[in-house]
């Protein structure tokens, strides 16, 4: 026991730690003619019939080829070389070990079969129920948000609901998202008042895991992002330029450049920024004092040394500055306020492989997000000012080792949290503040005598997990793993988390039924973490008396369940299904604190989802191709609540065993796309809608009387106690200009929200207030391309 305490305590002294592996792999292989002579110049084609992902090289003067950076799926490799008979093979990608390829020809004529053909089915067998989305389709989504696109993209697939300024929430877990890039696992929010988000110009591809998620994965609870960027390895110099603008005086610029140096080197480059008259989601729909701008600045490198290894090395920095939207008492008393986002990362990962069958992971990371509110003279009710910080910097280890149909892994996790915060804020104006129920707590502190917090900490966290994937029989896959997480933000908690997912192929029918279950831990935000964790916030909650809630926040534990089934049909489409429930104990949900921007952590009791997600895809045939996705969920929460800041008297009576609806609950959501593409004259057209069913007032019946009579009040049913539901349908038809051998100028034009409907994301919502979506959008944008 005091080996192992010892060994927590060292690794706490580490920087932040954080799971994974690099989540890419490597194709590599060597092309022969019969008589086992290199063939040179051979067209080698790495092709995902679904997706419609494609990637092309040709053989060097020994026959070889090689793709990097291939995110984890199924392909289709094709070989041609004139005089020999075209070969296609089918290969798969689910490790970071390499896959190594012996290719040989037949001579054009001959009835000589050396390999399998390549099948276009759509449902493999070890089908997990993720969602691949790859550059074609990324590349052909609506600009006009740029700060909120990856968000928007991910709520394309199931078990999605989405509300103001980019926060999305998945199966019942409010914005519990962990990304991954390049095996750098990310925890902090991401959502447009919090940090920036990725640009997706630097993104090659990203897969959505919602439902198996592997042992080496955690630290959030709702669903896995792992996001591929843009790479110049294995590529000649190529670049971008991009010019956009829209209607509220919304204009992008971005920039990209990358390059291949002697097939050992590679950096891709990308410069982006944006700015909008309607940077947030307002909270009044005249859109007052809603200006924002943000800059992305980004750099990738790939260098391999040897053929044995492999380092990636990534740069950002990124910022927003944009003003805090008004409501229209705000707005004529000269309300100004304003916010600024900074956030800069640093990554370096090298792999090594040891042989054929083992290959280790070791990467550094420093990532920091800084966050102020400055107030204005003329705030109303009150004025509030913040300045926060937190950094994660960190090591990871990791080895994987393939023996006898096995891929075991194994990795190690330590983590070094910093958190900074300043916060203060006084009442301006002490009528105004009665009229909008704010507490009795709360209206004692003036400009005299200001509430003011300032604290800092540091703490530690440390993972460890084993897993591993075998077939037990051709038709029978298994992933089982255990994870162990240790955390001392801002308690000391821990859990062992089981990992166990099947799938069963039917290869006659072509169908691939699964089942899984996780247990999955998720330490509290850290944004903010530490006020809403204090006695002084406990001071001012109207859960911590009669209520008995409380100012600890504990870890968010999840046991998640999901039964489901994919079915290729006739290789048309693929349709994808499944049936799945979580119980939550401590579930996080945080609140806005008082029609600001500020977001403060709490958590509730202990609740349950569950619901049905189903997923259509199908692929490109004569240019045409779409997807649909569709959930319907239930979401339930039973009090006490604990943590987070609340100045308001509006909620109503949640104590202990009081079951609520959250704020987060959508019945009915859904999205789809249908897309055409002309492969001679270059014209795009792509039509996309999404439907969300409304989410629920949760507040006292006096309060609903006076929501009645405010701005937007016609967006809400009442009677149902619900958001009224919206359904926002989308054009894009983009155009090649002219298409050269080494230039290409594409014109895309945007109209989001054709039938120029009028919505709201909540509505005087204690947990997230009010804030309205947007009538119809205009936008369009030239991209010039170089290679």
């Amino acid at each position: 026991m005091f080996r192992f305490s010892a060994l927590l305590t060292l690794l706490t002294l580490l920087p932040v730690v954080t799971p994974a592996q690099i989540q890419i792999g490597t194709i590599k292989g060597a092309i022969t003619d019969p008589a086992g002579a290199a063939v040179t110049a051979a067209r080698v084609r790495l092709i995902n019939p679904l997706t419609g992902e494609q990637l092309e090289t040709t053989s060097d003067r020994a026959g070889g080829f090689v793709f990097h950076n291939v995110i984890f799926n199924r392909y289709a490799l094709q070989v041609e070389a004139p005089g020999f008979e075209p070969q296609s093979r089918q290969v798969a990608v689910h490790s970071n070990l390499p896959l190594e390829l012996e290719i040989r020809l037949s001579v054009a004529g001959t009835s000589v079969q050396l390999s399998v053909s390549a099948s276009d089915q759509l449902v493999e067998p070890d089908q997990n129920g993720a969602t691949t989305l790859t550059r074609n389709l990324i590349g052909r989504a609506p600009r006009l948000n740029r700060n909120r696109q990856l968000q928007e993209l991910i709520a394309t697939t199931p078990g999605w609901a989405t509300e103001n300024n980019g926060l999305i929430h998945v199966r019942g877990v409010d914005d519990g998202v962990l990304y991954v890039v390049d095996g750098i696992p990310i925890t902090d929010r991401l959502d447009s008042v919090s940090a920036s988000s990725f640009d997706t110009d630097t993104i090659n591809a990203l897969q959505v895991v919602t439902g198996n998620i592997p042992a080496e994965f955690g630290g959030r609870n709702g669903a896995v992002v792992i996001i591929q960027p843009q790479s110049g390895i294995d590529q000649r110099l190529n670049g971008s330029l991009r010019a956009g603008a829209g209607d509220f005086r919304t204009g992008d610029l971005a920039a990209a450049l990358g390059s291949s140096f002697r097939k050992r080197f590679g950096i891709f480059a990308n410069a982006a920024t944006s700015r909008s008259d309607r940077f947030l989601d307002p909270v009044d729909p005249r859109n007052f004092n809603n200006r924002g701008g943000a800059v992305n600045l980004n750099l990738r490198a790939d260098w391999h040394p040897t053929e044995r290894d492999t380092v990636l090395f990534n740069v950002s920095g990124n910022g927003a500055d944009f003003r805090v939207p008004n409501d229209l008492a705000q707005e004529l008393h000269g309300q100004r306020q304003r916010q600024q986002l900074r956030d800069s990362s640093q990554s370096a990962s090298w792999q090594h492989l040891f042989s054929t069958s083992t290959v280790a992971n070791l990467a550094f990371f420093h990532r920091r997000h800084q966050s102020e509110l400055f107030g204005s003279e003329n705030d109303l009710p009150l004025s509030a000012r913040q300045d926060r910080s937190h950094t994660r910097t960190g090591l990871i280890a990791s080895l994987t080792h393939q023996h006898r149909g096995h891929t075991l892994k194994s990795g190690l996790e330590a983590s070094r949290i910093a958190p900074r915060e300043f916060f203060t804020f006084y009442i301006t104006d002490k009528e105004a503040a009665v009229e909008r129920d704010i507490s009795d707590a709360a209206l004692k502190f003036d400009q005299d005598d200001p509430f003011i917090f300032r604290d800092a900490r540091v703490r530690g966290q440390f993972s460890f997990y084993v897993q591993d994937s075998f077939s037990l029989r051709r038709s029978l896959t298994v992933q089982a793993g255990l994870r162990y997480d240790h955390t001392s933000l801002l308690v000391s908690a821990q859990q062992f988390s089981p990992r166990l997912g099947i799938v069963y192929f039917i290869s006659q029918t072509k169908t691939a039924i699964r089942a899984s279950f996780n247990r999955l831990f998720q330490p509290p935000q850290v944004d903010n973490l530490l006020l809403s964790a204090s006695e002084q916030a406990r001071a001012l909650s109207p859960f911590a008396s009669e209520n008995h809630g409380g100012a600890t926040i504990q870890p968010e534990r999840v046991s998640a369940y999901e039964a489901g089934f994919a079915q290729d049909v006739a290789g048309w489409f693929r349709l994808d299904a499944a049936y799945w429930w979580r119980n939550f104990r401590n579930v996080g949900d945080p609140n806005v604190f008082f029609n600001t921007t500020l977001i403060f952590p709490n958590s509730v009791a202990k609740g349950f989802s569950r619901g049905v997600d189903v997923r259509l895809d199908v692929p490109e045939r004569r240019g045409w191709s779409g997807w649909l996705s569709y959930t319907n969920m239930r979401i339930l929460q039973t009090g006490p609540i604990n943590g987070g800041l609340f100045l308001t008297e509006e909620f109503i009576e949640i104590g202990p065993g009081t079951r609520f609806i959250p704020d987060q609950d959508q019945r009915n959501t859904g999205s789809f796309g249908l897309a055409y593409r002309h492969q001679r004259s270059g014209l795009r057209v792509a039509f996309t809608g999404r439907h969300e069913s409304g989410v629920p007032l949760e507040v006292e019946s006096e309060r609903l009387e006076e929501l009645r009579s405010a701005p937007g009040a016609e967006l809400v049913n009442f009677d149902r106690h619900r958001v009224r539901p919206r359904t926002i349908l989308n054009l894009s038809v983009g155009l090649s200009l002219f298409s050269r051998e080494r230039v290409n100028c594409d014109l895309q034009f945007d109209v989001l929200n054709l039938s120029d409907q009028l919505f709201a994301y909540n509505f005087g919502n204690p947990f997230e207030g009010t804030h309205f979506g947007y009538g119809r959008r205009l936008s369009g944008g030239l991209k010039i391309e170089f290679r």
